[in-house]
């Protein structure tokens, strides 16, 4: 039933602001009578429809042997109902880190399931909305660690929204289920689209705006390395090649060496996702490549580096661009 609410915009933001206050974020929740919702399924109502039509024939023909099948039939019921409650009963979801991924891949949520008690929890399904559910079952008095996996569709703060837990054991006649949101923060990087980098006169990407001008033959000679894709044709040991010891590159001190600025002003005529996208794939290049590059774009600027740090900074002011720093919750 709620799953049909939330298709509706209006609806779904009223639905949200109620299971906010009944349910609050957290990074650890435990479901309990205030966070279980259970319904009939289409098997439930067949059979309680199955069970009023035994009830109207024990009247009708006074049946003693129908009256005992249809309040046995009706026990069996309730007790299905009592055990799928109670197979989410005291289940409990502790979320872990998040990565940071690119708009438009899969992201992957590690959620840590535990049970209280001494009670075997099984087939319990575990996914967000328009996604792949797993299917689980929790061990009592042993913590295990699963991945949930959902589409990330916009740069920003990571914000899949409520994720379902449900449950059909043991019958099938009934559906008991949870929208939990787990509280986690992470970013959505944008979408890298790359433009080529081009080498020409003896200077390392002199073709993209703002990139390194220093002649690779002005830098100190450091050693060989393994021939990388899109390593330039001035860098390649051709005499090493030639001797038969395969590709490889040769690598200068970077220390002093290529420094380039990653500038939002030189991409002109382009949108503003596409400038993200764009300033995405030059800083995933200048790292490969092992440059001291730097950012800017409007309202910050990172200072050339080329530290891992630094290349995850780069990526998270441009997923944040125009966005809160503190998304809602």
């Amino acid at each position: 039933m709620f799953t049909r609410l939330r298709e509706n915009p209006w609806l779904r933001k009223r639905l949200d602001r109620w299971l906010d206050k009944r349910i609050p974020p957290a990074t650890d929740v435990t479901l309990g009578h205030k966070s279980i919702f259970i319904m009939p399924t289409k098997a439930g109502w067949m059979y309680l429809a199955m069970l009023v039509l035994l009830l109207i024939t024990a009247i009708n023909y006074q049946n003693s042997l129908v009256y005992a099948l249809t309040f046995w039939l009706f026990g069996l019921g309730v007790a299905a109902m009592l055990f799928t409650y109670r197979n989410l009963a005291g289940l409990s979801l502790q979320v872990g880190h998040v990565n940071p991924v690119f708009a438009g891949s899969v992201a992957t949520l590690p959620v840590r399931v535990s049970v209280s008690g001494q009670r075997l929890l099984q087939a319990i399904g575990i996914g967000y909305p328009d996604n792949s559910e797993i299917i689980i079952d929790a061990v009592p008095q042993e913590d295990r660690v699963f991945d949930v996996s959902f589409r990330a569709m916009q740069r920003g703060w990571l914000n899949p929204g409520r994720i379902l837990i449900e449950s059909r054991f043991p019958l099938g006649l009934f559906r008991a289920w949870s929208w939990v949101r787990l509280d986690f923060k992470s970013v959505v990087y944008p979408a890298p689209e790359m433009t080529e980098f081009i080498f020409a006169s003896g200077e390392v990407g002199d073709q993209i705006p703002g990139v390194p001008s220093r002649e690779v033959g002005q830098q100190d000679f450091q050693g060989l390395r393994r021939y990388q894709s899109g390593d330039s044709m001035k860098i390649i040991a051709w005499k090493q090649v030639a001797q038969g010891r395969g590709m490889v590159s040769k690598e200068f001190d970077h220390d002093e060496g290529a420094l380039c600025w990653l500038d939002w002003s030189n991409l002109h005529g382009t949108d503003i996702e596409t400038r993200l996208s764009r300033l995405t794939a030059w800083v995933l290049e200048a790292h490969q490549r092992h440059w001291r590059y730097g950012l800017r774009i409007p309202g910050a600027e990172c200072l050339p580096d080329s530290s891992d740090g630094h290349r995850d900074n780069c990526l998270k002011k441009l997923a944040l661009y125009d966005i809160p720093l503190e998304r809602e919750l």
